[in-house]
């Protein structure tokens, strides 16, 4: 989904047709941000996992441009993104929380921050545009944000001119969001599969309003960077992340042009038999082909309220509330197939897809220890983002 700017880590990658690993699909890409060596032998890996923070992985919005990101007063009765006024100190001074509640993110951080110019939200509407596309906006930023911070809490930010600033959960998450959509860059990164580029999506899993809704023609799907990511590093990287370590990582989970970033939660993973090994598979050192079915659960997006979804029963909405532990986080899953290759050590070497749906790339990076005001200025995060007590 939306902007995603990893093109400089994965555009110098060279193809390859190989079900073994190869560079950009080896497991070991995440072993700088784990710490310790991934455990490779298929026995020894667990074929279930969650968080071990259910905090972690809340479910909120991607923040779409075409509102106008994090200036978009979402709470407000007539939002009317890009067109609003910014209110003075004396203007301010005079709202009530129910008043001040309506301003978006971006207004809140300002204020807070006795900054009157309204340096980020000005910031905000020169980054996005109401033309822009209807998915773009700051997946990543989110993603990333619910697998590396517990799920922000209510708070109330006092600035010098004595204004009570009312911060719901999802102001501090946009924030979040904001600040990991671009703080990550010169970060250390796990990043296993390559960008698939070609536009269409996989049977059944469109919107209508996506611009291109079918599937791409068979060749297209089976080019080297659509057939990734690995489904044996996949299978890995899952296990020692979520299922032995409790740590999460984000997946895109669009397999073609479209970037859809998640945070993964759990996973239950079952096998359900064996594939015939022949000459080539063993010339390339695989001496077991186990089936393996997957249901990949992540942390999914929020609505913003309107009355025409709130008749249609959706109730899922962004909030000021927090939603983890509670029956308005999101989870959505996808149910996958694939073959495990495995050496004569039992260690796993690679694997083959037999799913069409698949992601496209898994990918974490080490968060900075605190918050930074470049290129973005958020570094009064530090006195706004109150985790949510267990």
């Amino acid at each position: 989904m939306k902007f995603l700017l990893l093109a400089f880590l994965i555009s110098s990658i060279p193809p390859s047709f190989a079900e073994l690993y190869d560079s950009a699909n080896h497991p070991n890409n995440f072993r700088r941000l784990m710490g310790t060596n991934l455990v490779l032998d298929f026995d020894g890996l667990p074929t279930s996992g969650k968080l071990s923070d259910d905090r972690l992985g809340w479910s909120e919005s991607y923040w779409p441009s075409n509102k106008g990101g994090i200036a978009y007063r979402w709470n407000h009765p007539n939002p009317t993104p890009f067109k609003y006024k910014l209110y003075t100190r004396e203007e301010l001074q005079k709202m009530s929380k129910q008043e001040l509640e309506q301003l978006s993110p971006a207004e809140l951080y300002d204020i807070a921050n006795n900054d009157y110019n309204y340096t980020l939200t000005r910031r905000a509407f020169s980054l996005y545009n109401a033309r822009d596309l209807w998915w773009e906006g700051i997946c990543h930023g989110w993603a990333q944000a619910a697998t590396h911070y517990p799920e922000p809490r209510e708070v109330v930010i006092r600035n010098n001119a004595g204004i009570q600033v009312p911060f719901g959960s999802s102001d501090v998450k946009a924030l979040l969001a904001m600040h990991e959509s671009y703080n990550y860059k010169g970060e250390e990164f796990g990043f296993v599969g390559k960008r698939c580029r070609i536009n269409g999506k996989v049977e059944g899993e469109s919107s209508s309003r996506d611009t291109h809704q079918s599937p791409p023609s068979a060749e297209e799907a089976e080019s080297p960077d659509c057939r990734d990511v690995n489904a044996g590093a996949f299978h890995v990287v899952l296990a020692n992340m979520i299922g032995i370590l409790g740590k999460g990582f984000v997946a895109d989970v669009d397999r073609f042009n479209d970037v859809w970033n998640q945070p993964v939660t759990n996973y239950s993973s079952q096998i359900v038999g064996e594939e015939p090994v022949d000459a080539t598979h063993s010339a390339q050192g695989i001496a077991r082909r186990v089936r393996v079915k997957t249901k990949f659960v992540y942390g999914e997006e929020l609505m913003f309220y309107t009355p025409e979804a709130a008749a249609r029963g959706s109730k899922n909405f962004v909030s000021k509330k927090p939603v983890t532990m509670t029956p308005h986080q999101e989870y959505r899953h996808k149910d996958y197939e694939y073959i495990v290759e495995l050496n004569a050590n039992g260690r796993v070497i690679g694997g083959e897809w037999i799913t069409e749906t698949r992601p496209d790339f898994i990918w974490n990076y080490k968060h900075p220890k605190t918050f930074k005001n470049s290129p973005i200025p958020l570094a009064a995060l530090r006195f706004i983002y109150q985790p949510l007590r267990r």
